[in-house]
């Protein structure tokens, strides 16, 4: 019997090849695209399961009101992890990890090689003895326990070791990190792509005496601390483990705030915040909106949601392609249906029939798909950020979709025509086959036409909307002109600050150069954040006791290097010694101290011995971060104040437009003179902020080439909606030509149903748009403004899109010759 089904089921295909086609390709495009995207969505709910500790490990994150000031981050001072563990059973171990930003990686000559030196940016931290212990990543050389227990102890990765020692064994070499000597005591296996945690390098913490030199500060929130609990992590367990942090930190935590001025315990009272949280290893990639973390890795729970719900909508739309044409070509055979019934065929066996006909064409799709998804794999690789490989496509958590979805697919395009059709009495099929077609199947093929283009508008405008957010982030520019700035990494590694200075003054004088500063920080690479305490002075009204606020720390030519416009008072004076006392403010920071003519006011600063700063200066607001946050509280100090010392420290340059090559390359080969054994490493400002966006940007990319895709599913199913619709209405059009119809009539009559349906959709999508892009938009601080246009456009264009799909088949039936359609009458 089955093999009857399948002869019949070949021989309709090869009787209707253009729709067998159709049918074909708009499911295997939906079926590739879905499986992509849930190879995405897999990848991105994977993270840290290779860990034999993943279910016991978390983070600990602060969660802090400070004022009108708050933050969810998981940068922690330096004694919260061992108080964690002296204090609470349930906690088995802590390890803390210290960022080292970027690294000069120098390995020697060895065994006829030679000498290696490298820049490693934000692939090198310092860790505790017992990180390796605590997380158990796997070790391909060296004791996890006692690997990091000695200073000048370092641990590598497999990649990292034969990047500086080829194939010869690591272990015991030597390497220098920032001109500093160092042994390496352990290799671990290479850290897969969903891993939340990822290192080339780990450093002894007991080498960076500054992580020690604050062990008293629960200010300092400079290191990430990692927790081990006894048991895995359950939420009933840790809301009860929770409760008992604030006595914590009302416990040792007021002394630190008391050596620099502040009554925590008074601040706790009056309604500040300073929680101490655990955030679950399996958990931190996706379940914190909000959270400030140095890690790089953390992903966007609701966005994955949201490719997960579009992935499912691509597939639905092919799906609702399939069943379409299905039913449009099942009624083309209700007299067959007719004759087999008057033959005595059993209902169940037509339904079987139509059934195997349709799994056997959501079965040839699926084939297509896989080819489809291996050619399209290195340029979603490439978009995604990913590394599958074409093995991935079959791998075990994909296989139940490879098996399951054709034969899902086929059932649900099969079963609404097999058992409509099937209903039917014999005698019925042969009288009103035409009128059926007519009737009860096309109010449901309307409707999924309706239902392809509302889904395929929404998308259309999700990523228009996108793209126009991620222009007026990119460009949202007062305040700040990030373009031709050329950004130079690693000033720290001169000599001395005059030697620095020296060669800013090299790059000044550089025929390409209109500018040239240093600075601890640039805006989107961080900044120095701490306390400051404002003076009352001469002003009625009181003015906050304390405020945070980043800055940077900087010299007379940031201002106009980076455009910085001041709106009072003044900029430092160059070379000027009587600045060490000056700072220059935002607008946000004069506004929350509530001063109302700042210049000449006095703050202090707790965290230097009460170093005492006068304002000279308030410059324009500018972000120095994503749009997402609001600008903060901001300062400007100089650097001959040497009121704080960071790790950081860079070189920006001011290029004239079009020159930005060749000052690389004078830079470079200045540099190479200053500091030979540090690579020359640089970057450009605006490039550093659209970073800050790549997210977005995968995102937009991301929803365009899906929305292309519904486009494409959605016309291949309306083209062969149209060819359907003018074939089985051939026989009018042949009567209208006679009756004097003109061609234009005609392709008018034709087209006019399928825009009534795009009308429809462009109805449905247009407020779920409006609603899905304002939700989308709540999460910016500065955002765009949904304009009328948007929509207009967006109907528009699928509007000109249905009728280009369709104008072809309506003028092709019009241009018919009358006689050949009306002969068999």
């Amino acid at each position: 019997m089955l093999t009857n089904y399948l002869k019949i089921a070949l021989r309709h295909f090869r009787r209707q090849p253009f729709f067998s086609l159709v049918n074909v390709t708009g499911l295997a495009v939906g079926l590739a695209a879905c499986w992509l995207i849930g190879l995405y969505v897999i990848h991105e709910r994977s993270f840290d399961t290779f860990l034999p500790y993943a279910d016991r490990v978390c983070a600990v994150a602060f969660d802090i009101k400070m004022g009108d000031q708050e933050a969810f981050t998981t940068n922690t001072p330096p004694p919260v992890g061992a108080r964690l563990v002296e204090d609470f059973p349930e906690i088995e171990m802590a390890a803390r990890t210290f960022n080292l930003g970027s690294v000069v990686v120098q390995r020697e000559a060895m065994n006829g090689k030679e000498p290696l030196t490298f820049n490693e940016y934000n692939n090198a931290m310092a860790a505790d003895t017992a990180f390796l212990e605590l997380f158990g990543f796997p070790m391909v050389a060296g004791d996890p326990r006692t690997a990091l227990d000695k200073p000048g102890s370092v641990v590598l990765t497999e990649s990292m070791a034969r990047k500086y020692f080829g194939e010869q064994t690591a272990l015991g070499q030597s390497l220098k990190l920032n001109d500093n000597p160092y042994q390496v005591t352990g290799i671990v296996r290479d850290l897969p792509t969903n891993s939340t945690v990822q290192f080339g390098f780990l450093a002894s913490m007991t080498n960076f005496s500054v992580v020690e030199r604050f062990s008293w500060s629960w200010i300092w929130l400079q290191v990430d601390t990692w927790v081990r609990l006894r048991q895995p992590v359950t939420e009933q367990a840790l809301a009860t483990l929770e409760k008992k942090f604030p006595a914590m930190v009302r416990t040792y935590a007021p002394a630190a705030y008391a050596r620099i001025g502040q009554d925590l315990t008074k601040n706790l009272d009056n309604g500040d915040r300073l929680d101490v949280k655990l955030l679950p290893l399996e958990k931190l990639h996706l379940g914190y909106t909000g959270l400030t973390s140095r890690l790089t890795t953390l992903g966007d729970g609701e966005q994955v949601g949201m490719f997960a719900i579009i992935g499912g909508l691509i597939l639905l739309l092919a799906c609702v392609n399939f069943m379409n044409l299905s039913t449009a070509r099942s009624m083309k055979r209700s007299q067959e249906v007719g004759v087999r019934k008057a033959l005595g065929s059993q209902r169940s066996a037509l339904v079987a029939q139509f059934l195997v006909e349709s799994v056997l064409l959501s079965g040839g799709a699926m084939f297509l798909a896989a080819l489809l998804a291996s050619v399209m794999l290195p340029f979603y690789n490439n978009l995604t950020g990913l590394a599958l490989l074409p093995g991935d496509l079959f791998s075990t958590e994909s296989m139940g979709f490879v098996v399951l979805l054709p034969l899902v697919t086929g059932l649900l395009g099969g079963l609404y025509p097999a058992f409509y059709l099937s209903r039917f009495k014999a005698i019925e099929m042969f009288k009103s086959a035409g009128r059926r077609s007519r009737g009860g199947l096309v109010s449901v093929r309307s409707g999924l036409v309706v239902f392809q283009f509302a889904v395929s508008i929404v998308l259309m405008l999700g990523s228009f909307v996108v793209f126009q957010q991620l222009e007026f982030a990119q460009k949202q520019t007062p305040g700040l002109n990030r373009e031709h700035v050329l950004v130079i990494e690693n000033a720290r590694h001169f000599t001395s600050p005059s030697a620095r200075e020296a060669f800013r003054q090299q790059l000044a004088n550089l025929p390409e150069a209109l500018d040239a500063t240093h600075s601890t920080f640039l805006p989107s690479l961080g900044s120095f954040g701490d306390f400051y305490e404002p003076e009352q002075g001469d002003q009625k009204n009181a003015v906050v006791s304390s405020l945070p606020m980043g800055s940077f720390l900087t010299d007379a030519d940031f201002v106009p290097t980076l455009g910085i416009e001041i709106l009072a008072g003044r900029n430092f004076r160059p070379h000027s010694v009587s600045d060490s006392a000056s700072v220059i403010l935002n607008e946000t920071a004069v506004k929350a101290i509530g001063w109302k003519d700042p210049i000449g006011k006095w703050l202090r600063y707790p965290g230097n011995a009460n170093q005492r700063f006068q304002v000279v200066g308030v410059m324009r607001d500018f972000n120095d971060a994503s749009v997402r946050t609001a600008i903060e509280p901001m300062a400007l100090f100089h650097e001959a104040s040497k009121t704080y010392q960071t790790w950081a420290s860079y070189i920006a340059l001011r290029v004239r437009p079009g020159s930005e090559k060749q000052a690389v390359e004078k830079a470079a080969a200045l540099w190479d003179k200053a500091v030979p054994e540090v690579p020359f490493e640089y970057d450009f400002l605006d490039a550093t902020f659209a970073r800050l966006y790549r997210s977005e940007a995968r995102m937009g990319s991301v929803l365009s080439i899906l929305t292309g895709l519904a486009l494409f599913i959605g016309c291949l199913g309306l083209f062969a909606l149209a060819a359907y619709t003018a074939e089985s209405r051939i026989k009018e059009i042949g009567v209208r030509k006679v009756l004097g119809a003109s061609v234009a009539s005609i392709v008018s009559l034709l087209s006019s149903d399928f825009l009534k349906l795009v009308i429809a959709a462009i109805v449905i999508a247009t407020p779920v748009a409006w609603y899905a892009m304002n939700a989308w938009l709540a999460d910016f601080t500065y955002k765009i403004d949904l304009e009328w246009w948007y929509f207009a456009g967006a109907g528009g264009l699928a509007v000109a899109i249905a009728l280009l799909t369709v104008s072809f088949q309506s003028i092709k039936a019009a241009l018919m010759d009358p006689v050949k359609s009306l002969r068999s009458e």
